[in-house]
């Protein structure tokens, strides 16, 4: 398994994440650079703040209609 991955591939498997299970070498992978990479950290909290921030509009409006 390639240990240093680039920050921009990174950014990618949490983009596919938040659509898709990751098989389990990608989920790893996520991990340990999670350990190393703030940036990338940040970035997965903010992916996930924004997906339940979606699913929490979508939701509002299926019960408006």
């Amino acid at each position: 398994m390639k240990i240093n991955i680039p920050c921009r591939d990174i950014a990618r498997l949490v983009s596919d994440a938040e659509d898709r299970a990751l098989p389990v070498a990608e989920q790893a992978r996520l991990r340990l650079h999670f350990v190393l990479c703030r940036d990338c950290r940040t970035l997965d909290g903010q992916m996930s703040f924004l997906r339940r921030a979606m699913e929490r509009v979508d939701l509002n409006e299926s019960l408006q209609e």
